[in-house]
């Protein structure tokens, strides 16, 4: 094998699963950084974290139809990646739309479009009953391949009830005088039902998880050829 392609695909098995990380593994770092802070002491500018309660009428989920005041439905498809690999992509994610959080020093609202939601039973569902099916074909979601199989997808949908107390990580925004909570350009704004350290486990995990079996594989590549060198 060419010195080149072994330094190549070195530099790929350790940028990779970074480069896939790098959101959450920010959002780790940031939540690890910044200290939660009252709503009326939030700085003009830069990341914050607030905790505070839900606000919001009362409204219904699009798949289970539960009454929540915020939900977020994300849907992921497993896509191959050959020789038996492959990872789960999200294909589709959409909220509800903005809500308000009370800490009781006073209210911001929350824009939470593509937000990193973070809860403490966060269950996927991947064996789809037909109903679920058709409410995903009427999103755009396409639930069957070209030969007419099912495609394999996981559903997730995640709510939060009125009065719920949650996290919330993100950067401050301002829209004509009105100051908000919002995500980056880049990286997600948290939004978790979990307290600070769980939130930050949970993130921990989230980051480090896809990252186990690349780096797994690679170290037994590496190994194995310089095995074959010393032979």
């Amino acid at each position: 094998m060419n010195n080149w392609f072994l330094w190549f695909f070195i530099a790929l098995w350790l940028v990779g699963p970074l480069v896939y990380s790098a959101g959450t593994l920010r959002n780790l770092f940031l939540g690890w950084r910044i200290p939660t802070t009252w709503v009326s002491a939030l700085p003009g500018q830069g990341w914050v974290e607030v905790i505070g309660k839900v606000k919001g009428d009362p409204i219904q989920s699009q798949i289970k139809k539960s009454e929540c005041a915020y939900w977020q439905l994300e849907i992921k498809e497993y896509k191959s990646g050959g020789r038996g690999g492959g990872r789960w992509q999200t294909v589709h994610k959409t909220s509800s739309g903005p809500f308000t959080v009370d800490d009781m020093t006073g209210r911001i609202k929350i824009l939470e479009g593509g937000a990193d939601v973070v809860l403490g039973d966060d269950p996927a569902v991947e064996n789809l009953d037909q109903p679920t099916k058709t409410i995903l074909e009427n999103l755009g979601v396409k639930t069957k391949g070209i030969l007419g199989f099912d495609k394999r997808l996981r559903l997730y949908e995640r709510t939060l009830a009125p009065e719920e107390e949650i996290l919330v990580l993100g950067r401050i925004q301002r829209i004509e005088g009105q100051i908000s909570i919002s995500g980056g350009a880049i990286v997600p704004q948290v939004i978790s039902n979990l307290n600070k350290a769980q939130t930050l486990k949970a993130l921990f995990w989230r980051g480090v998880r896809p990252m186990i079996l690349p780096y797994a594989i690679g170290i037994v590549f590496i190994a194995f050829y310089f095995y074959s060198l010393l032979r």
